[in-house]
């Protein structure tokens, strides 16, 4: 499986960002930033993508739980 797109419509402190991985070529994407630019956010958003968000998760914070959206586009073979 090869995910191609992820929306990050509301999730901890992210709102409507979008992170594109999809590429006419193979490869490797590597996401690098500072300290607390989000990049554990993002991870546990692609978590809670695949396999849903969990119920304590603590991403709640700036967005109510009953409004946490995620969404992506995901490739098998």
């Amino acid at each position: 499986m090869k995910v191609k797109h992820v929306h990050i419509k509301a999730f901890g402190n992210f709102t409507d960002l979008s992170l594109d991985f999809s590429s006419a070529l193979p490869g490797l994407h590597i996401i690098f930033g500072p300290n607390e630019a989000g990049k554990s956010t993002a991870l546990r958003a692609l978590r809670g993508l695949l396999y849903g968000i969990d119920v304590r998760t603590p991403d709640n914070y700036l967005h109510d739980y009953s409004k946490l959206l995620i969404g992506g586009h995901l490739e098998t073979s």
